[in-house]
């Protein structure tokens, strides 16, 4: 008998062991391109998410957000010489957030969840509507909106976060224990 290759025996053995290593090479592979799909689904609502909060933003930092009025499906505020407005609105199964500005141009921001609505706060508590409907006469600076948020009933954390910087007068000596201006007596 000569050694000059391999017997059938060993060469079944060999192409099975290689076999076996393509096959789980190509389930790990297979693994791999689902988990990386799934890390593409979440970056991109992640992604939309931001910019729904940057686009929201910069549309509230425009003058006029001391005017503003809404409820959980929207919002408007005086802005130059017109009126600006946000609003949810139902396309299909999808929400989107449509902005129009004082021109009456509209952008329109697909929303990662349907059941996202806005609420109000104020310097005390979170309310649905604003102007709030209850206000304190003692407590006259809960008139000052705070911020705008735009999340899920009894979600965690928000979708959006819009805080309104207050307008103060000119001459104003802010106290931070009242958290607003001074009312200064001669």
């Amino acid at each position: 008998m000569s050694d000059d290759g391999y017997t059938l025996a060993e060469m079944l053995a060999a192409l099975t062991i290689l076999g076996l290593a393509m096959g789980g090479l190509g389930l790990v592979v297979g693994l791999i391109s689902r988990q990386q799909l799934t890390s593409n689904r979440i970056q991109a609502r992640l992604a939309a998410d931001r910019t729904v909060d940057q686009t929201l933003t910069r549309w509230l930092a425009q003058d006029g957000a001391e005017t503003l009025h809404g409820d959980a499906r929207g919002l408007s505020f005086a802005c130059a010489a017109a009126t600006c407005a946000a609003s949810l609105q139902v396309e299909g199964r999808r929400m989107l957030l449509v902005l129009r500005n004082g021109s009456g141009r509209a952008r329109r921001l697909r929303l990662s969840d349907p059941a996202v609505r806005f609420s109000y706060r104020d310097a005390r508590s979170l309310v649905d509507a604003w102007p709030p409907a209850e206000t304190s006469p003692s407590h006259p600076g809960d008139q000052t909106p705070r911020a705008v948020l735009l999340a899920k009933p009894g979600a965690v954390a928000p979708l959006a976060v819009v805080p309104i910087s207050p307008r103060e007068p000119r001459d104003c000596q802010f106290d931070a224990i009242i958290g607003g201006c001074r009312i200064v007596t001669p």
